[in-house]
């Protein structure tokens, strides 16, 4: 087959994809590759899953450095005993490995009793990382990071036929949804000392009385947001800014997209008038385990006795990872032998 034909017929693979319906059915239970009702047939709707429940990253910290100062012989037991360890720790916990890259590894749980299962997965996983791992290899220094999200996820079956050894690998599930993206941002986090650059910014806020909001803006802000057959409210009494200041702070993204230049070479900023502003650098220590406020919650719900909550040893932490608008609680918990 030459090029030519084999780039015609992805081409009619992604015209089927684009212009068929993709079709999710709710579920309960988390969905394997030999699910009958996942289909990626061509030519018709493609069936696939929804469900909503936790879902768990942990990752080897700091694999490549590791790699770099250690034997491979070395790492390749860490990889084997710490990857055949998680998924022990996750079907106990009733969780579903559904993707393993390298040291990464995603478990999926079935809704019903989602938070305490992942929650108590990942302090399993913890307790073996810290516990069996680290001390097995102890001239290695083992960590992981876990981090946990609960939300809507939907699963569609893709891939290709092929006959022989190959057509298992050519054929898989692929999952979307925020909370593993968010479940992921929390463990590229977990376990790590972070440091940040941000501005300290003080301003004088608009006066919003000034401008109606709905009706238009101050002329600096014409670049940033568009509003057609609209005019200025006649509020010339009112001063454009407050006269309190408030602080506020900002990563480097966020003050990027907040100043602007007038004609006169002026530094302007949207929503406020700059006093002054101050780049700073913080450094947070983040534990082991991470989840958001919404896995803690549903755990605290579930199992409001357990010694975890009753002792206080999920904290809540002030953080800047990016996409997570909500918080986060974290901690290094492992079980206690004597009560296992």
């Amino acid at each position: 087959m030459g090029v030519k034909i084999m780039l015609e017929e992805i081409e009619n693979d992604v015209n089927d994809v684009v212009n068929t319906n993709f079709v999710y059915e709710d579920t309960g239970v988390v969905p394997n590759k030999s699910d009958s009702d996942l289909t990626y047939e061509s030519g018709v709707d493609k069936k696939g899953k929804k469900i909503k429940t936790c879902v768990l990253f942990v990752d080897i910290r700091n694999s490549v450095s590791l790699t770099e100062k250690h034997h491979n012989q070395t790492m390749g037991k860490i990889y084997t005993a710490f990857t055949k360890a998680v998924l022990k720790a996750a079907r106990y916990h009733k969780g579903h490995i559904r993707n393993i890259i390298g040291d990464r590894v995603m478990i999926i749980f079935p809704s019903k009793d989602c938070f305490t299962n992942a929650v108590e997965c990942a302090i399993s996983i913890s307790h073996i990382a810290q516990n069996i791992i680290a001390k097995s290899f102890n001239a290695v220094e083992f960590k992981c990071g876990i981090g946990i999200d609960y939300g809507e996820m939907r699963v569609i079956k893709v891939g290709i036929q092929r006959y022989g050894t190959e057509n298992e690998h050519s054929k898989g599930l692929v999952w979307v949804g925020l909370p593993a993206n968010i479940a992921s941002r929390l463990t590229d986090s977990a376990n790590k000392k972070i440091e940040e650059t941000y501005y300290e910014v003080l301003r004088h806020p608009i006066n919003l009385r000034k401008y109606n909001m709905y009706l238009g803006l101050p002329p600096i802000y014409n670049s940033f947001f568009h509003f057609e057959g609209i005019s200025k409210l006649d509020n010339s009494r009112e001063p454009e800014y407050l006269p309190n200041i408030e602080t506020l702070e900002m990563t480097l993204e966020e003050f990027a997209n907040q100043i602007n230049c007038s004609n006169t070479g002026e530094l302007k900023m949207i929503w406020g008038k700059f006093v002054k502003f101050t780049k700073k650098t913080r450094t947070t220590i983040y534990p082991e385990i991470l989840m958001t406020e919404e896995v803690y919650n549903g755990f605290k719900k579930a199992n409001p006795q357990n010694k975890s909550i009753q002792n206080n040893y999920w904290k809540v932490y002030k953080h800047h990872i990016k996409n997570v608008d909500q918080k986060i609680y974290g901690g290094n918990v492992f079980w206690n032998s004597n009560n296992i």
